[in-house]
């Protein structure tokens, strides 16, 4: 398929759950304006488990400062969550490829006071970090030279025909029923918009479910 194929289908097929196939009520631009806020909404509402797709590595981004910018990840585009979608951290003590390690994250709330414990300190053979404020702080002995790899999620980019979504297929049809809500509520029909978000918000429930407390929709895993 060519860019922009998928999102041309989900277009058609908005349509169709709109019946509304020759754009009387609803143009094409207010349909794709709603699948790209409903990707949105989705991936924020939806378990860490169900966005591979949005994952991405910035790869020997300099933590000899001994902190990072997470604004400056994705080439200055931004990271999906803030600080939520920072995933993983791989820290190359003194940029020696051969010391290249897996850091443990702490919960700033949590943790931190535990590390002014010399033992439980980071250091190179046991790196640490925590994100806050817009940050990722690295702990270890070694700064200079020291890089890291950030895998975070990445943000969705804005569909358009020539341009799919990143959502998995498997997630479409809640992408278009909540887009359908948004759609029904910009033409004043509540009763409809309300019918096709709670579609959505079901299947979601039902999704987390499997990873976390079924009441708790959007619950992100922050302990990895």
């Amino acid at each position: 398929m060519a860019d922009g194929d998928i999102t041309k289908d989900l277009l058609s097929e908005l349509a169709l759950q709109l019946e509304d196939a020759d754009e009387v009520k609803f143009t094409q631009a207010a349909k794709l304006q709603a699948l790209n806020r409903s990707q949105v909404r989705v991936a924020q509402m939806l378990h860490d488990a169900y966005l591979t797709e949005f994952q991405h590595v910035d790869e020997d981004v300099d933590a000899s400062s001994r902190i990072i910018d997470i604004s400056q990840l994705n080439e200055g585009k931004g990271v999906f969550r803030g600080g939520e979608g920072i995933v993983r951290v791989r820290i190359k003590i003194g940029g020696d490829d051969a010391k290249l390690k897996w850091a443990t994250e702490l919960d700033f709330k949590e943790d931190i006071k535990r590390t002014q414990n010399t033992l439980l300190a980071g250091s190179d053979t046991n790196p640490l970090y925590y994100v806050f404020n817009g940050h990722i702080y690295i702990l270890v002995s070694t700064y200079d030279e020291t890089t890291a790899n950030v895998y975070y999620l990445q943000m969705p980019p804005n569909m358009s025909e020539s341009v799919d979504p990143i959502l998995n297929p498997s997630l479409h049809q809640i992408l278009l029923d909540l887009a359908e809500s948004i759609c029904w509520k910009m033409d004043n029909q509540h009763n409809r918009s309300a019918e096709a978000r709670t579609s959505a918000f079901e299947e979601i429930k039902v999704l987390n479910g499997r990873y976390t407390n079924p009441e708790g929709i959007g619950t992100s895993s922050r302990r990895r």
